[in-house]
């Protein structure tokens, strides 16, 4: 059981790590960030920008572990 926890968390971490890299990736490669817009709307889409990176990251690190609950949970509720 402890192995599997481990597994899980570095999957988790791995996920996350991934995660982080494509929204950097979005925000270098962003046409806004570029624009010779006001500082204003730049903030504003960099506050959004943050947020959905935010719950993205959360999701994909909870997922695996999630999975893997959920998995448990069901070996462990069949009756024998």
């Amino acid at each position: 059981m402890g192995a599997e926890k481990v597994a899980a968390f570095y999957e988790s971490w791995t996920a996350m790590f991934a995660e982080m890299y494509r929204a950097n990736l979005r925000l270098c490669f962003s046409p806004l960030l570029w624009s010779p817009l006001t500082l204003a709307t730049r903030s504003r889409h960099h506050a959004r920008h943050l947020e959905r990176t935010a719950l993205a990251v959360a999701a994909k690190g909870i997922a695996p572990v999630h999975r893997r609950a959920v998995a448990n949970a069901k070996r462990l509720g069949r009756v024998r």
